[in-house]
């Protein structure tokens, strides 16, 4: 029960940021096509910001249990590529494919992974959830960045492709923070103070967006794809990769990291990357809402189960 409180702690407060958006749009304090400005910094600024504090802040020399965090990787690597090339098959017109492919394989571990892992073990006694967050999270950007640019510039040659791709800001973040960390240059505490306070301004940003943008008109003709995007966010990923980790040993901290990376929502930061890189954004919004709500019972029952059988 006490996880359970904890994830409507965690979602409530997105849910009134939706909210205050649709009341910002009701009330004619901001519109769409000033949410596409905002969407645009948070694309060029903000969520770059995520990428490089994140590598930069990360303690390599600690990733020493690798199991866990391989198959992590190993599964988004696989749905990032059924998104990549699956998807586009099933999913009509492209810029709705391109959206839902992220929903297969960019979960919101940012925020729900800290989270709902302190709900279970305490404050600062997860460590093996924190570091598989570190490796996924930027991982994650670099996939979207991937996917979206194809999506984008599907009959560009690779050569354009792989160009357009090294200029994406996350891209270009993430290659920076790891460039920093591995250096060993230690940056200022007021610079780095300044880096944390514009990352932290991606989530909010994001929600207030989508609560602006928000139209349930906009996914008409296309509830079939959010109906399977729900389900396969929330039930079938975690249903297909959790059960094999169980045979393969993983437990406690582990397997809840597990948990997390597969069960989670959809990352926030998926609408506002989708409407700079001309995907569906309606549909993205769409899907990052319906997900968040709807993850309340799924983790919810993932927890239990995975905690009446002792495992976690």
């Amino acid at each position: 029960m006490e996880s359970f409180l904890l994830a409507v702690q965690v979602v409530v407060p997105m849910a009134i940021m939706v909210g205050i958006g649709v009341l910002l749009r009701i009330f004619k304090v901001s519109d769409a096509a000033t949410m596409k400005k905002v969407d645009n910094l948070i694309f060029k600024l903000t969520m770059p910001m995520v990428s490089f504090y994140n590598l930069y802040k990360t303690d390599f020399s600690k990733l020493n249990n690798l199991g866990y965090i391989l198959y992590g990787v190993a599964g988004i690597m696989l749905l990032f590529f059924a998104a990549l090339w699956i998807v586009p098959k099933y999913v009509h017109p492209r810029p709705t494919a391109s959206a839902f492919g992220q929903t297969l394989y960019r979960s919101n571990y940012l925020i729900f992974g800290n989270a709902v892992a302190e709900g279970i073990y305490g404050a600062g006694n997860y460590g093996l959830i924190t570091l598989l967050g570190a490796v996924a999270v930027p991982l994650f950007n670099v996939q979207a960045s991937i996917q979206l640019e194809a999506g984008r510039n599907s009959s560009a040659s690779g050569k354009k492709l792989a160009l357009a791709i090294l200029k994406n800001p996350t891209v270009i973040a993430t290659l920076a923070g790891l460039a920093v960390n591995f250096s060993g240059i230690r940056l200022p505490g007021l610079v780095l103070g300044v880096v944390e306070d514009i990352a932290g301004l991606t989530t909010p940003l994001s929600f207030l967006s989508i609560g602006v943008s928000l139209s349930l008109m906009a996914v008409s003709g296309k509830k079939g794809y959010l109906f399977s995007g729900i389900v396969l966010r929330l039930v079938l990923i975690p249903l297909v990769f959790l059960i094999p980790g169980i045979l393969l040993g993983f437990r406690g901290q582990e397997l809840c990291a597990l948990m997390i990376l597969f069960a989670a929502p959809v990352a926030v930061s998926s609408y506002p990357m989708a409407v700079a890189m001309d995907a569906d954004g309606d549909f993205a919004a769409q899907m990052v809402a319906w997900t968040t709500v709807l993850c309340l019972p799924t983790i919810f029952l993932w927890t239990l189960l995975l905690n009446s059988l002792h495992l976690m």
